[in-house]
């Protein structure tokens, strides 16, 4: 225990207790660790969409700040990240504010007190390893999917119609297990399929997460390093005894079979119990660097949407094609810039009015 002379003096005439400096000490030097591993990130994300059609819809807040400049979300996350050793630790804090936050869903159940307002969490976890497999508990994303909400993790700053068909969070427990280097698989239990947080299915009952990542190993040929991933959702979202919905989702990442093009296909499958028709979205998502500042990004989907989405465009929809052009460019550092033209269409099995939305945007995030 280190001490100067005033403390030596104050203890000396009975002002303070040395043992009392000792547990200040000691508090001082926790509180530093916990701040030395623990880590603030986020990043702030603004943007202009201009939409020709009066009212659009389907994906991801496409119906919001139309025709208009928006300051979409501030992300902060608090994290503390897991070490490599058999018994590490760590946590995850992450919260949004603004108005994008209160479209993501994750408010406490129906019948709870939610703020439903703009102040959400994205995720809150904790992270525990046990004989080499991995433990997230507590309030996590999905394991099915392409897209996040996060608009940094994303190459587009509009989320794709795979993601808008999705679950996206779930409250309870994933495990993964890393088999070899090329091969990892996942295994969890959750309340519901739903993004609520503490939502839950009928009765007792359970959703079931499963996960497998495969990369091909060299001696494969031109394929090497080619990444295969599947995921499985499958329980009860809204509590109503309707059954369990299945949500399934493939991807192949290709290797650079061209010098800087990458290429990933993806699939959702969505078996609803409570409808006949299923919904099924394809994506192509290439992504090729100009220079080493930008990039050029392309997305294809089609497919049949067989569920209500927000807004008016894509309810119960065939025929859904959807195409994305967009440019990233480095300007400033830490800064995402980006330029994007969107154009869906579809048939609407409704009204067979054959549905199209076109939509430019721009996005500025920085991230700290």
């Amino acid at each position: 225990m280190n001490m100067n002379k005033w403390t030596m003096g104050l203890a000396a005439a009975g002002v303070v207790t040395l043992s009392s400096v000792a547990q200040a000490q000691d508090a001082a030097a926790g509180a530093e660790a916990l701040a030395a591993s623990t880590t603030l990130s986020g990043y702030v994300s603004t943007g202009y969409k201009y939409n020709n059609t009066a009212a659009g819809g389907g994906y991801f807040r496409a119906a919001e700040d139309r025709n208009a400049f928006s300051m979409d979300v501030v992300d902060l996350k608090l994290s503390s990240a897991q070490g490599d050793g058999a018994m590490d630790t760590g946590y995850t804090v992450e919260l949004w504010m603004g108005p994008a936050a209160s479209d993501i869903g994750t408010e406490q159940a129906a019948g709870a007190a939610g703020t439903g307002g703009t102040v959400e969490l994205m995720q809150a976890n904790i992270d525990l390893r046990i004989s080499g497999i991995d433990l997230k508990i507590g309030q996590f994303g999905t394991v099915v999917g392409n897209e996040v909400y996060n608009y940094n993790e994303n190459a587009f700053y509009t989320h794709s119609w795979g993601f808008a068909i999705e679950p996206t969070h779930h409250t309870g427990i994933l495990a993964s297990y890393t088999v070899s280097d090329d091969l990892v698989v996942g295994l969890g239990l959750a309340n519901s399929t739903s993004a609520s947080i503490n939502a839950k299915g009928v009765g007792s009952s359970k959703t079931v997460l499963a996960s497998v990542s495969y990369t091909l190993p060299s001696g494969t040929g031109a394929l090497a390093g080619t990444e295969l991933y599947y995921g499985l959702v499958s329980g009860d979202a809204d509590g109503a005894s309707k059954g369990s919905d299945e949500y399934h989702y493939a991807s192949v990442a290709l290797p650079e079979l061209v010098a800087n093009l990458g290429i990933k296909v993806v699939w959702d499958h969505v078996e609803y119990e409570s409808q006949v028709a299923d919904s099924n979205v394809a994506g192509l998502y290439l992504d090729y660097a100009l220079n080493a500042d930008t990039t050029l990004n392309v997305r294809y989907e089609m497919g049949n949407i067989n569920t209500a989405l927000p807004g008016t465009f894509a309810d119960n929809a065939d025929g859904l094609q959807s195409i994305t052009v967009g440019v990233n460019h480095k300007i400033w550092e830490n800064v995402i810039s980006r330029i994007e033209y969107r154009h869906d269409e579809q048939d609407n099995i409704v009204t067979d009015t054959g549905d199209t939305q076109s939509v430019v945007a721009l996005n500025l995030i920085y991230s700290f």
